[in-house]
């Protein structure tokens, strides 16, 4: 009997790719979505995706796909076969990618693309070349990988995978009234199963409430919101403990030798034994911060600001501009970021590895809907528009919000499957290096397979859906799609505006250096023109940021 799904094929090769052949046996659609009207097709172009159908007939049905990267003696196939079970895989005939061999063509040893029934699976391969060309499904340290091609970029030139309320795999106590494992539950896995998936953003909202072991003053991760109705109030329940996110963590990085940076935004900070909550106090805050920087029991690679550095200050430097290398390179790091609660400079945790917002601001503004095509609509629409002369990062928030009787019937992980289903090949064609997300910040991240020990619920509710590290082959893709100005999503005049604001910004920046030599009221010649260029440069990066506005339509 036949079946039929999805195939999501994303080009992050600086190659166009191109159907030399194909075959068939018994397959229902197959040979059509390669070659229409009989023609070999380009699929897809440099920086490019495509969303194919792909369906099987009966009778041990199946499909092969020759490809060749243009130029190039990079060849590749796509098999799919059936054979007690449904199976698509990638065999690389010219050349080896991490994690598999050139020539592996067997099931099994060849790469897995997976299947799920009606659903979507991905074929993601980014790079330039055999030496670092970068698969579906890559590297558990994806990071660590590519740090020969990543490395030296500063994480504002960064794409990475995050998940939105991370810590609500597993219900934690009684939660409130209506509030189900269905309507309040974000994520399948751990925040330990989501780091594995490849998340290195993660959405920490810690509570304090009853705990499932009774005790009524523990530290928990929370998914609560003010509804605003009088005899309702707030909605939500808890999730993983803090010093289970904290052990999840110190697993990965420290346990399993995961040589990765992961950023930690704590935000959303209730304590839910008050009457109608309320915000942390400062000492409650201060308890969050004890418990990751405990010596003993708190968080094992937590990344500090080195003293010393010209230009850094643990209080002020914006933790966005400091490339990948200078966290990873000789190990694991963790940054952890005070959303909602400012530390002062003479807290005893300045310095201590956890920084303020205004070092890392990253502009988050969900869609509040439960339209799919709303959804991406909007946040594309946000992302185009967000510019790059803001010194916020990106967060594409590809998230579903529950609406209405929704809110007490739905299942919001399987909502969100289906919304994550189309980030592949709706994000890839809008990203050049002026438009691309920092974050991809969804739910349901990493999926759900039987049998995988992060499973944060015991029971799959009649739901299979599983993406392995795909989200992070994603972020990879797109961050070679960010390197090139002929992309699919080619912007020519906002690469010559970014490049006129940074070589502006660079000069501004020296001036202001030379400038510091001189009293603020010196009347020497030298520092007076100084001071004149300074004002000529921020006139001329006013005007620039104003024909970004108009280019982006900022303004409407």
């Amino acid at each position: 009997m036949g079946e039929g799904g999805f195939l999501n094929v994303v080009n992050g090769t600086p190659f166009d790719w191109v159907v030399t052949h194909t075959t068939q046996h018994k397959m229902k659609s197959w040979d059509s979505q390669w070659k229409p009207n009989g023609q070999f097709l380009r699929i897809p172009k440099k920086g490019g995706s495509a969303r194919l159908y792909i369906e099987w007939g009966s009778s041990s049905p199946g499909g092969d796909v020759a490809i060749q990267m243009e130029g190039t003696d990079y060849r590749f196939m796509l098999h799919a076969w059936s054979n007690h079970g449904f199976y698509i895989w990638a065999e690389f005939q010219s050349f080896g990618v991490q994690g598999y061999a050139q020539g592996a063509n067997d099931y099994g040893v060849a790469l897995n693309v997976n299947w799920i029934r009606d659903g979507d699976v991905a074929f993601i391969l980014s790079g330039d070349n055999p030496g670092n060309f970068f698969p579906s499904n890559g590297p558990v340290s994806w990071m660590q990988a590519s740090l020969n091609t990543i490395g030296h970029r500063p994480l504002r030139k960064l794409c990475m995978p995050g998940s939105h309320d991370s810590g609500m795999a597993i219900k934690n106590g009684s939660g409130t009234i209506g509030a189900t494992s269905d309507n309040s539950l974000t994520q399948w896995q751990t925040i330990h199963g989501q780091l594995v998936a490849g998340a290195r953003y993660f959405d920490v909202r810690p509570c304090i409430g009853k705990g499932s072991n009774g005790n009524s003053n523990e530290m928990m991760c929370g998914h609560y919101s003010n509804t605003n109705v009088k005899q309702i109030k707030w909605q939500g329940m808890s999730g993983e403990y803090i010093q289970e996110v904290i052990n999840g963590i110190n697993r990965f990085l420290a346990d399993e030798g995961n040589r990765e940076l992961v950023v930690i935004n704590l935000s959303h900070a209730y304590n839910t034994n008050h009457e109608w909550y309320r915000d942390f106090t400062p000492e409650e805050w201060e308890r969050v911060f004890d418990m990751f920087t405990n010596p003993a029991t708190g968080l094992k690679n937590l990344w500090k600001m080195p003293k010393g550095v010209p230009g850094r200050d643990p209080v002020n430097t914006s933790i966005w501009d400091i490339p990948l290398r200078d966290f990873i390179g000789n190990g694991p790091a963790v940054v952890i970021i005070s959303e909602d609660f400012r530390i002062p400079s003479d807290s005893r945790f300045s310095g201590q590895g956890i920084f303020n917002r205004s070092q890392y601001d990253v502009r988050n503004e969900y869609s509040n809907s439960d339209k799919t095509d709303h959804i991406m609509r909007d946040q594309i629409t946000k992302m185009v528009k967000h510019g790059f002369t803001t010194d916020r990062l990106f967060l594409l928030s590809w998230t579903y919000s529950l609406q209405g009787a929704g809110n007490l019937i739905s299942n919001l992980r399987k909502k969100a499957d289906d919304v994550n289903r189309l980030i592949y090949s709706t994000i890839p064609p809008k990203c050049n290096p002026q438009t691309f997300p920092n974050i991809l910040y969804i739910d349901s991240l990493g999926g759900w397979r039987r049998g995988e020990p992060d499973n944060g619920s015991n029971s799959d509710q009649g739901h299979y859906s599983w993406q392995g590290r795909n989200i992070a082959s994603l972020a990879m893709a797109i961050n070679w799609i960010v390197t090139w100005n002929d992309c699919a999503g080619a912007d020519g005049v906002g690469n010559s505006l970014q490049a006129e604001w940074d070589s502006t910004h660079a000069e501004l920046r020296r001036v202001r250096d030379s400038m510091g030599r001189f009293r603020q009221d010196s009347n020497e010649p030298e520092h007076i023109q100084l001071l004149q260029s300074k004002n000529n440069l921020e006139n001329k990066l006013n005007d620039i940021r104003g024909q970004e506005r108009s280019h982006y339509g900022m303004d409407s």
